[in-house]
């Protein structure tokens, strides 16, 4: 059964599951046709975040490597600060027992020239969404936003056609 899980993840875009155990933060791999620093640039930017999580959360710049991630529609609020290497991105919880909520590390990729991600995410309720989806949807659509300029969206998506054309 695991096997074609990952063959089913590696199908639906290079994807590769990670499960260590039944707790615990959720891995996903995913490569990008992104250089390494433009994605963990990304990784940095509020604003990018924001679109990546949105509905689910909502991400903003409290002071100077400080960031205040507001989760699901109940108002939960998870304050952190990053620190960054030359291949890795750590957002960790303020406060005297810090914990990674969010780690990002890159590295090139040798045959096609972008970034191999791999993403680990440990949200407070995952962001509204189940576990293992939330590391996996974050890295989706950080994906579709890097490489196309656009998230994936199941909203109200113009068709195209004028009014009063009917559909063939």
């Amino acid at each position: 059964m695991r096997r074609l899980a990952e063959k089913a993840a590696t199908a639906a875009g290079n994807a590769v599951l990670h499960r260590g155990g039944t707790a615990g933060p959720r891995r996903q791999t995913l490569t990008l046709t992104r250089p390494v620093e433009n994605v963990l640039r990304a990784c940095q930017d509020p604003d990018v975040l924001s679109t990546v999580l949105r509905p689910a959360g909502e991400v903003t710049r409290d002071g100077a490597g400080r960031f205040a991630w507001s989760l699901g529609g109940d108002g939960q609020e998870v304050l952190t600060e990053v620190s960054a290497d030359p291949n890795r991105v750590v957002f960790r919880t303020t406060g005297p027992d810090p914990t990674e909520v969010l780690v990002v590390e890159a590295w090139p990729e040798p045959r096609w020239g972008g970034s191999e991600v791999v993403v680990q995410l440990d949200l407070p309720g995952g962001g509204g969404l189940g576990e293992g989806a939330a590391a996996f949807t974050f890295l989706y659509r950080l994906r579709a936003l890097l490489q196309t300029g656009e998230v994936p969206t199941l909203g109200r998506v113009p068709s195209g056609r004028r009014s009063g054309q009917e559909e063939h």
